[in-house]
């Protein structure tokens, strides 16, 4: 997978490191995150944002709520407004969800970013505190990554063709979930490792022969997760 693939579980793997790393240094009276604590709503945003640019303006539900929630809390961090005034704008949320809605339902689509156009051979989502769907059509499909944080992934391979044999969808879940659907004759090798969590091949129908090539090798990590493979 190339460098753009990764950046998703990169950044998700960087924050998680640093959260940890400032949490424990804390707690060993190493130093003091209370200043810090101030600024967590902007982290938010800056997240929201990121999974825009990293999904194209795919899927912008979950980041809008992220950015608009980060702003209004950060505001009331700083002292620019009142809590009070934070929970009265809770109706936000409502008219964010209705909109993508009918985007979605309409056939709307957003522009994409400039010189970033979604690759139709591959695979790359990033689903943070939302969920996401893609249904991919390639003859030529040579794989992806999928990252679901307290969010849910679906992606449908059953119209795609593999480029070689094996391709290889790296998956990553963390208090998510990842559901994949590939078509019945697919061989798969699962390589995920699980911690209170893991991976299931739940097709009714799975080809036999243990000495057929391999056509998906899934790989990745789920801690408190599931990535699922069906029909």
């Amino acid at each position: 997978m190339n460098t753009r693939q990764h950046s998703n579980q990169l950044f998700v793997g960087a924050a998680l490191l640093l959260g940890g790393l400032l949490f424990l240094l804390n707690n060993l009276n190493i130093i003091d995150i209370g200043a810090i604590w101030r600024w967590l709503p902007s982290f938010f945003i800056l997240l929201g944002i990121w999974q825009l640019y990293a999904n194209n303006f795919r899927f912008f539900t979950g980041p809008l709520i992220l950015i608009g929630g980060g702003f209004l809390f950060q505001l009331s961090a700083l002292g620019a407004l009142g809590i009070d005034s934070v929970f009265d704008l809770w109706p936000l949320i409502l008219i964010i969800i209705g909109g993508s809605i009918l985007v979605e339902r309409l056939g709307i689509e957003l522009p994409s970013l400039p010189g970033r156009s979604q690759d139709p051979n591959s695979v790359n989502i990033l689903a943070i505190f939302n969920g996401a769907e893609q249904t991919v059509e390639s003859d030529s499909f040579a794989g992806g990554e999928v990252t679901a944080v307290f969010g849910g992934v679906e992606v449908d391979l059953r119209q795609t063709t593999p480029a070689s044999q094996p391709i290889t969808i790296n998956a990553f879940s963390l208090f998510g979930g990842v559901e994949m659907k590939i078509p019945q004759e697919w061989h798969v090798r699962r390589d995920v490792v699980g911690i209170f969590g893991g991976t299931d091949d739940s097709r009714k129908h799975k080809p036999e022969g243990a000495d057929a090539p391999v056509d998906l090798v899934v790989t990745g990590f789920a801690l408190f997760g599931g990535i699922e493979i069906q029909n």
